[in-house]
């Protein structure tokens, strides 16, 4: 029950919406692609903390379905998908096992919505750089790069440009 709760917070406040992705530019460095899935402009905060937050549109122009259930990143112990949600009036982050994302639509992850936090980080993320993160499909791993922006960032630096 807490499950479908939870799935369906986050459906609501990040919902999937078809696309039409004719118009992208597939060499871009702010978007990776494979098996028909596409991260465009993952990034995270700046910070010197343990953990950290990370964003990106994805998108599936497959012809079938595929479910998000985390990600791994070289740089922290541990990635996985949470959700905000409002718990006795305080928002925080919670765990969420997996996204289905249909065929033909996009997801975003976002402040205030769907991330993918990243615990244990070994190293401080300094604004400018970028890093690697492995977005999880089930069998389809989805390499991307996230750059790293300001510590009060609220939105990828090149956010609005079209790909």
């Amino acid at each position: 029950m807490i499950r479908a709760a939870l799935l369906t917070l986050a459906l609501l406040a990040t919902p999937a919406v078809a696309k039409d992705h004719d118009d992208h530019d597939h060499h871009d460095e702010h978007v990776a692609e494979t098996g028909g899935v596409r991260a465009v402009h993952a990034w995270t905060n700046a910070t010197s903390g343990s953990s950290a937050l990370v964003y990106v549109e994805l998108e599936n122009t497959a012809e079938t379905d595929v479910v998000l259930t985390g990600a791994v990143s070289n740089l922290a112990a541990s990635a996985g998908l949470v959700g905000l949600q409002n718990t006795g009036g305080q928002l925080v982050f919670v765990a969420i096992p997996e996204m289905p994302m249909p065929a033909g639509s996009s997801l975003l992850l976002a402040p205030n919505g769907l991330a993918i936090q990243l615990d244990g980080l070994s190293q401080p993320l300094v604004q400018g750089e970028r890093f690697e993160i492995e977005f999880l499909f089930g069998d389809l791993d989805l390499h991307a790069m996230v750059d790293i922006e300001s510590a009060t960032a609220t939105q990828h630096s090149h956010a609005g440009h079209q790909h």
